[in-house]
C-alpha cells in the first residue's frame, strides 16, 4: 500500500464502495514528517462517468467524509488523489488546491490531486503503467514548512530584574497615594493603574528580541 522506506505505520481510517463514489483514507506517520504535522491522511477516490446530479451528491458525501476525519485529526497534512472524471471537489471544499494541470487522460485532466496546501506539490507527466489509458503523475513536493516560510517577528519587552523590582518597591514606598483618591471608583482605578503602569515603563527597562515562529 505504501513504500516501506518512507513509512510503516499505516492505519486505514475509512472506506467504502458504492455506485456514485469509492474511497479508501489511510494514515501515515511517516519515519520523517515535518513536526508542525501528527501525520500525513491520504484519500484515494475514485467517481465514475456519471450526470452533474450524481456528481454533486458524491461530492456531498466525499465531503462529509473528509469534514470528519479532519475534525478527528487536526494536526495531519492532508492529501486527496485519484480519478474525479468530470467532477471538482473544489466546489464543496474550496480551501484545498488542485495540483494537476497537465492532461492525464486524452486531452482531459481527469485525475486530481488536491491539499490544503497551495503549491504544495509540482505535477510532472510520466509514461501510463502497463495498458492503462491514464497517464502516470510523478508529485514533487513544494511546500514550504512554516518554520522557513513565516518571518521572525521583532518585538520590544520588558527585561525583569531583582534591581527593577527593588526600584519599583522603592518608587510605590515613597508614593503618596492619597492623591489618587476620589469619590467614584472608576476614575481612581483607572488613575492608580495608570500611574503604575507609569512607573514600569521608567523603572524597568526594555529589549528588543525577535521572535521566531513555533514548528509545532
Amino acid at each position: 500500500m505504501t513504500n516501506n522506506n518512507w513509512c510503516t505505520d499505516v492505519k486505514i481510517i475509512s472506506s467504502d464502495c458504492s455506485a456514485l463514489l469509492e474511497h479508501l483514507i489511510i494514515s501515515c506517520r511517516a519515519f520523517h514528517l515535518l513536526r508542525e504535522f501528527t501525520s500525513v491522511v491520504i484519500t484515494a477516490v475514485y467517481i465514475p462517468p456519471q450526470s452533474l446530479a450524481d456528481n454533486n451528491t458524491a461530492l456531498d458525501q466525499l465531503f462529509g467524509i473528509i469534514d470528519k476525519t479532519e475534525t478527528s485529526r487536526p494536526d495531519a497534512a492532508f492529501v486527496v488523489a485519484g480519478d474525479f472524471n468530470t467532477a471538482n471537489m473544489k466546489k464543496v471544499l474550496p480551501k484545498y488546491y488542485q495540483h494537476i494541470s497537465c492532461p492525464t487522460r486524452g486531452g482531459n485532466i481527469l485525475n486530481h490531486v488536491y491539499s490544503p496546501f497551495r503549491h504544495g506539490y509540482k505535477a510532472l507527466p510520466r509514461p501510463p503503467f502497463g495498458k492503462s489509458d491514464h497517464i502516470l503523475l510523478l508529485l514533487l513536493p513544494a511546500y514550504k514548512q512554516k518554520l522557513k516560510r513565516d518571518r521572525p517577528v521583532t518585538r520590544t519587552v520588558q527585561r525583569w530584574s531583582k534591581e527593577s523590582d527593588s526600584a519599583l518597591q522603592d518608587c510605590f514606598a515613597s508614593t503618596d497615594w492619597s492623591v489618587f483618591e476620589d469619590n467614584n471608583i472608576n476614575t481612581h482605578t483607572d488613575t492608580v493603574i495608570c500611574y503604575i503602569g507609569k512607573c514600569i515603563d521608567d523603572v524597568v527597562p526594555k529589549v528588543t528580541v525577535q521572535t521566531f515562529p513555533n514548528p509545532g
